[in-house]
C-alpha cells in the first residue's frame, strides 16, 4: 500500500513538474501565433493616434454658439467610404449622422426624428453608395449573417420587391440602390409632410457612386430624388438648383446613366 502510493506520488510530481515547464512554451507559442494572424495597425497605435489628434482639435476648439444646430441630417450606410467631406467642404458642426445597413429610415426613425423636429435641420439628405453591400447582402442572401445584421437587412424587402431577373447583377445592384433611395424619400416625405409644405424642410435622396456606374467619376455624389420628385429635367429646373451652374448640374443631378449591356441568353 506504501509503495503504490509512493509510485502514484511519483507520477503526479512528474506530471506537475512536467506542465509546470511545458506551459510557459506554449504560452510563448500562443502568444506569437496571435501575433502572426493579428493584422493592420496595433490598437497601442491607434489610441496614440487618438489621444494626439484630440489634443490637436481640443486646443483649436471654439465652442458653437447658442443655439447652434446642424444643417444636415444625413442618412447613410455604414460604408466606411462615405465620409463627410463627400458632402460638406467643413462637415464639422454641419451633419447630424445617422447610419444603419442601407440607409434604412425605420431602422434609424427615433435618431431621424431628433434631427428634423428636435434640431430643425432644413435638409433630410439620405446617401447610398453605388455598390453598397447591404443591398448586396439582401439580394444574395443573408440567412447566414448574424442575428442583428439580418434584422436591419429584413426591412429591406418592400424597396425591393420588384422583378428584376432578367437584368445582369449589376445592373439589378444598381436598380435596387436607386429603388431603395426612393422608397426611403417616399417615406419620410410622408412622415414629414408638414414640414416641407412650409417650406422648411427638404428631402434629398443621393447616390455616393464609388463605382461610376453613371460614368461621371467615381465618388460622385449624384442626387436622385428630391422630395418625390425623380424626373431629371424637373429635378435639375428646381427652384433650390438654379444657383449651381448647368454643367455643374448636368453632372452630379439626375439618374440617367449608360444603357447597360444585354443579358445574353444563359449568362448570370
Amino acid at each position: 500500500m506504501i509503495q503504490r502510493t509512493r509510485k502514484y506520488s511519483s507520477i503526479l510530481a512528474f506530471v506537475i513538474l512536467t506542465s509546470l515547464f511545458i506551459q510557459p512554451l506554449f504560452a510563448f507559442g500562443e502568444m506569437r501565433s496571435k501575433n502572426k494572424i493579428l493584422a493592420g495597425t496595433p490598437p497601442f497605435e491607434i489610441v496614440k493616434n487618438i489621444i494626439t489628434a484630440n489634443k490637436i482639435a481640443a486646443d483649436r476648439y471654439t465652442p458653437p454658439p447658442r443655439g447652434f444646430a446642424p444643417l444636415i441630417t444625413w442618412l447613410t450606410d455604414p460604408d466606411p467610404r462615405i465620409q463627410a467631406h463627400l458632402v460638406m467642404n467643413s462637415p464639422a458642426n454641419t451633419l447630424y449622422t445617422c447610419r444603419n445597413m442601407g440607409a434604412q429610415l425605420e431602422v434609424a426613425s427615433g435618431q431621424v426624428e431628433y434631427g428634423i423636429r428636435h434640431l430643425h435641420t432644413p435638409i433630410l439628405l439620405i446617401t447610398l453608395d453605388s455598390d453598397n453591400q447591404a443591398i448586396r447582402f439582401f439580394m444574395e442572401g443573408y440567412a447566414e449573417l448574424a442575428p442583428a445584421i439580418r434584422r436591419e437587412l429584413d426591412h429591406l424587402h418592400l424597396p425591393m420587391s420588384k422583378d428584376l431577373q432578367k437584368e445582369t447583377f449589376q445592373e439589378r445592384l444598381i436598380q435596387n440602390v436607386e429603388a431603395n433611395i426612393d422608397y426611403q424619400v417616399e417615406r419620410a416625405v410622408s412622415l414629414y409632410k408638414d414640414r416641407i409644405e412650409m417650406g422648411r424642410l427638404a428631402v434629398i435622396g443621393t447616390i455616393a457612386d464609388f463605382a461610376n456606374v453613371y460614368k461621371r467619376g467615381s465618388g460622385r455624389l449624384i442626387i436622385i430624388n428630391v422630395n418625390g420628385e425623380k424626373n431629371d429635367s424637373r429635378l435639375k429646373g428646381l427652384p433650390m438648383m438654379t444657383s449651381i451652374s448647368p454643367q455643374l448640374r448636368k453632372l452630379s443631378i439626375g439618374r440617367e446613366r449608360p444603357k447597360p449591356v444585354p443579358l445574353e441568353k444563359g449568362a448570370k
